[in-house]
């Protein structure tokens, strides 16, 4: 994504119809949500929840379709907007990281 890109279109297609349920996450996928709002790469998420870059990207694929979204910026976006995460989360949680 270009630095100058405006911000409308990267959240083109984040704002749900009105009267819509928010997408439900299982809780893997806040967590990698969460991590990937802090910054994480798919590497470092897979190390923190011990698991492999696969599981991370299929969580990852898993929830673009669930809000209906082409890319991760765009499901944190959603996942703001909608209340699944929250912007003063401060600790996702994992396996090896600790605060």
């Amino acid at each position: 994504m270009s630095a100058h890109q405006p911000l409308n279109s990267v959240t083109q297609g984040v704002h749900s119809a009105a009267g819509q349920l928010p997408a439900r996450l299982t809780a893997k996928e806040t967590q990698i949500l969460q991590w990937c709002f802090h910054g994480k790469t798919s590497w470092e998420i897979a190390r923190i929840q011990n698991c492999s870059v696969s599981t991370v990207n299929f969580h990852f694929t898993n929830i673009r379709r669930k809000f209906a979204v082409h890319s991760r910026v765009a499901a944190l976006y959603k996942a703001i907007e909608t209340g699944v995460i929250t912007v003063a989360t401060s600790n996702p949680g994992g396996a090896h990281e600790h605060g």
